[in-house]
């Protein structure tokens, strides 16, 4: 099933990527700068490992990316958005303790 089917882009976008013509909506220069071919990439198979990735990503409202990628939009973000341990930090008494023993 190829990528446009299954995730439905909008075709305004889609055929301003394609004509490499950017509006008030879509600036394509970002997505040329990833992608060799986006008529390729939207046309591929969604079954890939890449494809997997980015569906696992989908709904943890976290950015997929390299470490240095995620860390650049932190900094720029001013928060945390990396993925951390789970569960709540331990007391500081906790912490103390395990050190005595």
């Amino acid at each position: 099933m190829a990528l446009v089917e299954r995730w439905r882009v909008p075709p305004p976008s889609r055929r301003r990527v394609l004509a490499r013509v950017d509006d008030g909506l879509v600036t394509v220069a970002p997505v040329l700068e990833r992608v060799e071919s986006f008529a390729a990439l939207i046309e591929g198979d969604a079954e890939t490992p890449a494809f997997a990735a980015i569906r696992a990503a989908e709904t943890t409202g976290r950015p997929l990316g390299a470490a240095d990628f995620v860390a650049d939009l932190e900094r720029i973000l001013g928060r945390p958005i990396a993925r951390r341990a789970a569960g709540r930090k331990p007391a500081q008494s906790a912490i103390d303790t395990r050190r005595l023993l």
